[in-house]
C-alpha cells in the first residue's frame, strides 16, 4: 500500500525516516487513534491511544475550550482534499493544531493511521515526539485507560448496578425493588397479547391479525412496513392478514408488531440527532441488517428469524431507557460518545454512569417476560461470548451494529471488522458486505419507514 503524498511530505519535511515496509496493517505496541474536535475557535486534531477513552471534560478544562466532535459528514471532504481515505493520526498532515495524550509519549513504538484506508505507519516513540514538537503539537493528560473503567458485572448483578447508577445521579438511596424505584412503564396490553400468541403453538394468522388490529396505529404501521418498496410486494397490501400471508410471514409480523408496540412505551423529542426519528432509523436498519445476515448464514447455525428480527429492531432500545432515566446526563453521554469514535458507547456509559444501555435493556426485557433469546442477545450484543446458549444471535447483533457503523448509523466502534466475526457466523466477508450494500442501497426506503414510525 502506498503512503499518501500529504503524509510522506510531512515526514520528509520533519526528517522522519520511513520505508514502505513500515506501512503495515499489523498492530504496534500502541495504536494511535485520531479524533477531530471543534468549537467556535476552530478545529483541532486530538490523538489518543486506541485502548483509552477521551475524557472530554478533562480536555476542555485543560485547554479552556468547549470542544465537541466534528460531524462525521465534514471529515470525508477534509480528508479527500489532501488525497486521504481516512482521518490521519500523523501530526501536521491536515495543517491543524494537534493535541496528543501524554500516555502516547511513554510508548517506544506507535502505529499511526496513515489516512490510507486503515493501514498503520509504524513509528518509534522518539520519532513521534520529534514530529509532534516540530509541528507545534501540545500534550495533556485527558484520557482514561479502558482497564481502569470497571467492566460490567454478571447479568445477575444488573439490577444492583442499574440501581447504583440511578442512586449516583439522584442522590437518594435505592431501597425498594428496582421495578418500583425506576417506575418503568408497564408492558403494553397489546404486547402481552402478542407474547401469549407467540407461546401458543395453535395460534393462527387470524388470531394474530385480530390482536394487531386492536391498535389502529400499530396496524397501520405494520401494513405500511409491508407495503414499503423495500419488500417489493406485488399489488397493494390492504390488511394485516395480507401482510402476513403475502409479504412478511407469521413470525416476522408477530415480532415486528411486538417491537413496534414496545417502541411506543418511551418517547424522545421527535427531531434532532438523538431524537425519536433517529432512533427508529437505527432500529429499522438494524432489523433489515439482521434479517439479511441471518438469511446469509448456513441453516444449521441460523437463529430463529423472528427472534432475530425482533433483536435487530430493539438492539438500541436501551437508548430509550437511558433517555428516560438519565435525562440530565444524556447530552453528556452523547458528547463523550461522539468524541470517542474509536470506542463503543458502552465504554462511555460505564465511565460516566456506571451502567450501560445494554444492561438496562436486557433487564427490562426480562422484566417484561420477552423470549430469553432476545433478552440475552440484547444484554450481551457487545460481549457475545457471555451469552451462553444464545451466543449466535448476540453475535449477529454484534456484527450488524458494526456494519451499520460503517454506514454512519449507530455508535459502535469505528474500527475494521475482524475476519473472525464473519467466520463465527459461517458467512464470508463478501456475503456480509453484499448484505450491507443492499441495505445501504435501500436507505431511502428504510428512511421512509422510519419517518412513518416516528410520526
Amino acid at each position: 500500500m502506498q503512503l499518501p503524498e500529504a503524509v510522506s511530505n510531512v515526514l520528509d519535511a520533519g526528517g522522519i525516516p520511513w520505508s514502505p515496509a513500515e506501512l503495515a496493517a499489523g498492530p504496534a505496541q500502541t495504536v494511535v487513534r485520531p479524533v477531530m474536535l471543534q468549537d467556535a475557535a476552530g478545529r483541532v486534531l486530538v490523538l489518543v491511544a486506541a485502548d483509552s477513552l477521551l475524557d472530554l471534560d478533562a480536555l476542555n478544562r485543560g485547554t479552556a475550550r468547549e470542544l465537541i466532535a466534528t460531524p462525521a459528514e465534514a471529515l470525508a471532504p477534509l480528508c479527500a482534499a489532501r488525497g486521504l481515505h481516512s482521518l490521519p493520526a500523523v501530526p501536521g498532515v491536515l495543517e491543524l493544531p494537534v493535541i496528543a495524550d501524554q500516555r502516547l509519549l511513554a510508548s517506544s513504538e506507535l502505529g499511526l493511521d496513515a489516512g490510507a484506508g486503515g493501514a498503520q505507519l509504524q513509528m518509534s516513540g522518539a520519532a513521534f515526539r520529534a514530529l509532534l514538537e516540530s509541528r507545534g503539537g501540545a500534550t495533556a493528560d485527558f484520557c482514561v485507560a479502558l482497564d481502569d473503567i470497571p467492566p460490567a458485572a454478571a447479568a445477575s448483578a444488573d439490577v444492583a448496578e442499574i440501581g447504583n447508577a440511578v442512586a449516583r445521579f439522584t442522590a437518594r438511596r435505592i431501597e425498594r425493588r428496582l421495578e418500583d424505584t425506576l417506575d418503568f412503564p408497564p408492558l403494553p396490553e397489546i404486547a402481552h397479547r402478542i407474547i401469549r400468541i407467540s407461546a401458543d403453538p395453535y395460534a393462527s394468522v387470524s388470531d394474530l391479525a385480530r390482536v394487531v388490529e386492536i391498535d389502529p396505529s400499530l396496524s397501520a404501521q405494520v401494513v405500511s412496513w409491508a407495503s414499503s418498496p423495500y419488500y417489493a410486494a406485488p399489488g397493494k397490501v390492504k390488511s394485516i392478514q395480507d401482510a402476513i400471508v403475502r409479504v412478511l410471514g407469521f413470525d416476522l409480523v408477530m415480532n415486528l408488531a411486538l417491537g413496534l408496540a414496545l417502541g411506543k412505551t418511551m418517547r424522545l423529542p421527535k427531531e434532532g440527532r438523538y431524537g425519536y426519528r433517529n432512533y427508529w432509523l437505527q432500529a429499522v436498519h438494524g432489523a433489515a441488517m439482521v434479517e439479511g445476515l441471518c438469511k446469509a448464514m448456513p441453516s444449521s447455525l441460523r437463529p430463529a428469524l423472528g427472534h432475530a428480527y425482533l433483536g435487530g429492531l430493539l438492539h438500541n432500545f436501551g437508548f430509550l431507557i437511558l433517555a428516560e432515566l438519565f435525562k440530565p446526563q444524556l447530552q453528556l453521554v452523547c458528547r463523550y460518545t461522539e468524541a470517542n469514535p474509536h470506542l463503543g458507547h458502552w465504554h462511555v456509559e460505564r465511565f460516566l454512569l456506571g451502567v450501560t444501555r445494554e444492561q438496562m435493556a436486557g433487564w427490562l426485557m426480562r422484566f417484561w417476560h420477552l423470549p430469553e433469546e432476545v433478552c440475552a442477545a440484547l444484554r450481551f450484543q457487545q460481549a457475545p461470548e457471555q451469552a451462553g446458549e444464545h451466543e449466535v444471535l448476540a453475535r449477529v447483533l454484534h456484527l450488524a451494529t458494526r456494519l451499520l457503523r460503517e454506514q454512519h448509523i449507530g455508535s459502535a466502534p469505528l474500527q475494521p471488522i475482524a475476519d473472525s466475526m464473519f467466520a463465527e457466523l459461517g458467512i464470508s466477508r463478501a456475503d456480509a458486505l453484499a448484505v450491507s450494500e443492499r441495505i445501504h442501497g435501500s436507505a431511502g426506503e428504510l428512511q421512509a419507514i422510519a419517518r412513518d414510525l416516528a410520526a
